[in-house]
């Protein structure tokens, strides 16, 4: 019976993004195999799909019920045109957002696994029929040519050729999928982050104890959440869930738990100024508002404001924010994928997993000591990236000479560099004692794949943690 769903699953999901997303769609239509689908009603509906891509080179998305109807109105199979008609109508209609939700990769990852395992049982089947029979040779030529169908992770692709695989390293899903504001001058932590936070990426925040590595973590998660990208946050141990959540409550509801007075930056200033040597120095400062709160962040106050923001962004029963939190060292990358599991058998694939943070995690492996077990947890949670073609963030601590440091830079890694192999991006959060006073950090690259960056450049961000929020305004 378990068996049985997750084929059900995993039928409705790759149907669902062969209907809207054309990159998914082009690659079962490049290969020749025909019914990939175990259900006569699955091969029919890709049937049309695969049809109308080779003819507009695109996916159906809502045209796809004009086909249907098209059919419909010709055939006398009612009970085929039921199962159909409820399958599309589960869709709502709403193909665009189904097409911007589509994991590509990772659907295509799962068609190629779905599509062998049905043809081996179909396999499987003939051959017991020509055994059942006395056919032992037909039984053995079958077996003899089969074949097993290239899709997903591991296939074999010509470079030159393969139109689908050079659209799919292109296309724009591939950047960023949680969009910062980008203001110049005023809000620029869009042009910062680019596109590092894309699918497929790990990307790694470092700085000393205290310094806003969790903040950071939090804030990408948050705005990821209210872009309608799932996210997974595990927190191992740093801070408990009831710690976590009244940071989550707060940035929710935009007050603090009790009566209070911040100050909030409404705008942020450069300013250049001659040290005694005569040297141009240019600052950044902020300018701030006072807001006042009164009274207690209440039950029923939390709840509203969660309310306000299901109906404004989330507009979907689904969760798009999962926590799990779990005590300082028993969480390891396999428990993390463990879970991750578990929720997918709910049709709940996460965009985003954040993991606060990756040098608590527990790293007891057998055979492994030292530096060697630090190697082996990062290479797993780039490992993650790859299978779940999500964006994998967490943070690390910097060493005790970053604590004196202006910026810190790739020298300033803790307990093992080769943390460095396995991101596509590591930021450094720098703070000195006068920034602190003025709620103001600064980030800076330390690596980024793919692109250009300076070590010593820094994006200058005024914040307000009284309301959990580390980046308000920002300018370089």
């Amino acid at each position: 019976m378990r068996i049985e769903t997750k084929q059900n699953k995993d039928e409705r999901m790759i149907l669902t993004a062969m209907i809207v997303d054309k990159i998914v769609l082009g690659r079962i239509a490049s290969k020749k195999y025909d019914r990939p689908f175990r259900s006569q009603w699955a091969n029919l509906v890709a049937n049309w799909c695969i049809k109308y891509y080779k003819r507009y080179q695109k996916a159906p998305a809502k045209n796809i019920q004009g086909l249907f109807e098209s059919w419909s109105e010709q055939t006398q199979n009612k009970e085929m045109t039921q199962i159909i008609s409820k399958f599309l109508s589960g869709l709502s209609d709403d193909y665009k957002r189904l097409r911007k939700d589509s994991n590509s990769d990772y659907v295509i990852d799962e068609a190629g696994k779905y599509f062998n395992r049905i043809k081996i049982e179909k396999l499987v089947e003939t051959i017991q029929s020509d055994l059942d029979i006395g056919k032992a040779e037909e039984a053995q030529e079958r077996l003899s040519a089969y074949q097993h169908i290239e899709m997903g992770v591991g296939e074999g692709i010509d470079i030159l050729r393969d139109k689908n695989a050079i659209e799919s390293a292109l296309a724009e899903k591939q950047r960023s999928i949680i969009q910062y504001p980008n203001k110049e001058g005023e809000n620029e932590l869009g042009r910062f982050f680019g596109h590092s936070l894309g699918r497929d990426c790990f990307v790694s925040f470092m700085g000393r104890e205290g310094i806003g590595k969790s903040w950071w973590l939090m804030d990408i998660c948050y705005r990821a959440m209210l872009q309608r990208k799932r996210v997974a946050f595990f927190e191992v141990g740093d801070q408990s869930q009831n710690q976590i959540m009244r940071r989550l409550l707060i940035r929710i509801a935009k007050r603090p738990i009790r009566s209070k007075e911040l100050q909030y930056p409404i705008g942020i200033k450069k300013r250049q100024r001659k040290n005694e040597e005569g040297k141009i120095i240019k600052t950044v400062k902020p300018i701030f508002e006072t807001k006042e709160f009164k009274g207690r962040l209440s039950v029923g106050k939390a709840q509203a404001a969660c309310e306000k923001v299901i109906r404004r962004h989330i507009k979907s029963k689904s969760p798009y924010f999962k926590l799990s939190c779990h005590p300082n060292d028993t969480l390891t990358v396999d428990g993390v994928e463990s879970i991750i599991q578990d929720w997918m058998r709910d049709d709940w694939l996460p965009d985003i997993i954040a993991i606060d943070y990756a040098d608590i995690l527990n790293m007891d492996y057998k055979g492994i000591e030292g530096r060697d077990r630090i190697n082996k947890t990062w290479q797993q949670l780039r490992r993650l990236s790859q299978t779940y073609h999500c964006l994998v963030l967490t943070a690390t601590q910097a060493d005790a000479d970053s604590y004196d440091k202006e910026t810190v830079s790739m020298k300033n890694f803790s307990d093992d560099k080769r943390k460095f192999s396995h991101v596509t991006s590591m930021i450094g959060i720098n703070q000195l004692p006068h920034e602190q006073k003025c709620q103001m950090m600064r980030l800076n690259y330390l690596k980024l794949r793919d692109d250009e960056f300076l070590q010593s450049r820094c994006i200058h961000i005024a914040g307000c943690l009284g309301l959990a929020n580390p980046a308000i305004k920002s300018c370089f």
